[in-house]
């Protein structure tokens, strides 16, 4: 057989060999590896709501409905809920949830104990009564360990209105003679709520899981401030009527190392407060909302804790809810420069803002 290549063969390969070239270059490119997504795959984004949903959506027209519209529309990996009371007979709604989720394709796991519950999008592990106000979920967010503690503190001994001129619940919410502005007496009746016992029962706990190696979050209404927010540049703001209090709850927290995940983001008090109530829900009257109508009422008292972990860090925060407040019982416009996500349909089932933290966890 003759070896040598016909003139015809010679001029076909010669024609052909940019092709060749252009494929094998083509080809080298395509297979170099994606490091942007190789970084991606080092992290897991875990975003957490935290939101009363008040009296379990019984207080706002079409507030079921109105509560699943806003899970679907801003899809959480985890949400924690406060304020459910009712029975398995009274159609409680963490099963409508659940379930209307599913029917537009989210899938969530859920945990309810006492008034307080958790969706996950992630396996619920492990869950444990810690006390009446709140109770553990052990997540497993791809083999990490993510002990989510929800809470719901007692509402009465409710001492931030006492500078604002109003009484504390523990007999009734009528308006004082006058202001109480004395720290001492404030925090003196603020003590009898129990809240910083029940604080410390989630920190014992915590600290065991911790032990174990579990990234641990904290979120709930705890119906008291925190003492970040009544420091010197707000005392004359918000009708603190000059007080600087160091409150019970977030100072035994900070105590302990645990974080503010919104305050944390937001260190400046006075243009990113952060109030969470009273929301100026536009399906209610201002008058059901309020509950200082001669006062500014508005505080910050829904909450995400974290416990600082190299693998755990907070990449965003914003308040998630109606633009506005009740204040001094009228509707009133925020002129806060608080990021907030605007509800995704027409009913916003609370008369709280929730709070919407971003971690992310480094799977390394």
């Amino acid at each position: 057989m003759n070896k040598k290549f016909s003139p015809i063969c010679k001029m076909l390969l010669i024609s052909l060999l940019p092709f060749f070239f252009l494929s094998n270059t083509y080809c080298s490119k395509s297979i170099k590896p994606d490091t942007g997504k190789e970084e991606k795959r080092k992290v897991i984004e875990l975003t957490l709501l935290q939101l009363n949903i008040w009296v379990e959506c019984t207080k706002v027209p079409n507030a079921v409905q109105g509560l699943i519209d806003q899970i679907a529309g801003l899809k959480p990996d985890v949400a924690t809920f406060c304020e459910l009371y009712k029975g398995e007979g009274d159609n409680p709604v963490m099963p409508q949830l659940i379930d209307a989720l599913k029917k537009q394709g989210l899938n969530y796991y859920s945990a309810r104990i006492d008034g307080r519950a958790i969706i996950s999008k992630y396996p619920i592990i492990e869950q444990q009564r810690i006390n009446k106000w709140q109770f553990k979920a052990v997540l497993n967010v791809e083999g990490k360990r993510v002990a989510v503690y929800p809470a719901h503190s007692e509402y009465r001994y409710y001492t931030c209105y006492y500078p604002r001129g109003y009484n504390d619940g523990s007999k009734d919410w009528n308006k004082l003679n006058s202001p109480i502005t004395d720290v001492a007496t404030i925090l003196k009746v603020c003590s009898l709520s129990g809240r910083i016992e029940s604080a410390q029962e989630f920190i014992n706990d915590a600290k065991n899981e911790i032990s174990k190696g579990a990234l641990v979050v904290y979120a709930g209404d705890f119906n008291e401030p925190s003492h970040l927010d009544w420091q010197a540049e707000t005392a004359n703001l918000f009708d603190h009527n000059g007080c600087v209090i160091n409150w019970g709850v977030s100072s035994l927290l900070y105590e302990n190392g645990f974080k503010d995940a919104y305050r944390e983001t937001y260190p400046d008090v006075v243009k990113y407060p952060g109030f969470t109530f009273p929301a100026n829900n536009k399906d209610v009257a201002p008058n059901a909302i309020t509950w200082t109508p001669d006062a500014d009422e508005r505080e910050r008292i829904d909450f995400v804790y974290y416990y600082p972990d190299k693998r755990l860090t907070v990449k965003g925060a914003a308040l998630f809810g109606p633009k506005g407040y009740i204040v001094r019982g009228k509707r009133n416009e925020d002129k806060t420069k608080d990021r907030v996500i605007k509800p995704f349909k027409d009913v916003w089932p609370t008369d709280h803002k929730g709070v919407f933290i971003t971690f992310e966890i480094n799977r390394l």
